[in-house]
């Protein structure tokens, strides 16, 4: 009696060599900055500044920028792609006010 054939199955994998020694994985999860300061770090603090001295207006501003940034996630969910870029506008003009100097 004849067996059926086998299914094949065949899997590639490639790994690419990290170009950074210091960190295995590249993450940087230590935070070791020397000094300089990633942009989200800098805009994290800004936030906090600006709440600090914005008070209640800082803390609308604040939620105004995560209110776009829902808005930006609900229209890409409904492929709204129109609306998404509405939503970016205003996320960007929000975190604009959340980081600059006033």
């Amino acid at each position: 009696m004849l067996k059926p054939p086998r299914p094949h199955s065949l899997m590639i994998a490639i790994g690419l060599p990290s170009h950074r020694e210091d960190d295995e994985d590249s993450l940087n999860r230590e935070h070791d900055n020397d000094g300089d300061d990633d942009i989200a770090t800098e805009a994290i603090v800004s936030i906090v500044k600006h709440l600090e001295h914005g008070k209640a207006s800082a803390v609308r501003t604040l939620r105004a920028f995560t209110a776009a940034l829902e808005d930006m996630c609900d229209a890409f969910m409904d492929r709204d792609y129109h609306a998404v870029g509405d939503a970016a506008d205003a996320a960007r003009d929000a975190l604009h006010n959340l980081i600059s100097d006033k």
